[in-house]
């Protein structure tokens, strides 16, 4: 699995996986405000510099978000990626009911972006999906 690091962070990893052609992004510690805001913003640089259709982002380390980081992602941030060119995005959330009702909430409030969103708590299968795409 081929895959290089764009950047490393106490916060986050960012990297680009030639076996399935995307952006990857790992968040390692939880973070809120402006810390989370940098952190996408980065990877909204990753996803311009490497040219990127998919994306790969894996929360299992995240337990939740804050209400205005989730608005600030359906509002700003996820537009932005799809200007950029994204068209599929698998989110790899943690193995609980609770994350997995947010994050399907949070895919409900983006229900009308124009891109393919793949929701597990699995990153194999968010692999496979994208690999298919």
């Amino acid at each position: 699995m081929p895959r290089e690091v764009l950047e490393d962070t106490a916060d986050y990893t960012i990297e680009w996986d030639d076996d399935i052609d995307a952006v990857v992004h790992t968040w390692t510690d939880f973070t809120t405000g402006e810390e989370f805001r940098a952190g996408a913003n980065s990877l909204l640089d990753a996803i311009e510099d490497q040219n990127a259709s998919k994306l790969l982002i894996d929360t299992q380390n995240v337990k939740a978000h804050e209400d205005e980081d989730k608005a600030w992602l359906a509002e700003e941030w996820t537009p932005r990626i799809i200007e950029a060119g994204v068209r599929h995005s698998a989110q790899v959330h943690p193995d609980s009911v609770i994350s997995k009702m947010e994050m399907e909430n949070l895919g409900e409030e983006m229900d009308d972006v124009p891109y393919d969103h793949f929701l597990t708590s699995d990153v194999e299968e968010a692999r496979e999906w994208l690999a298919d795409q």
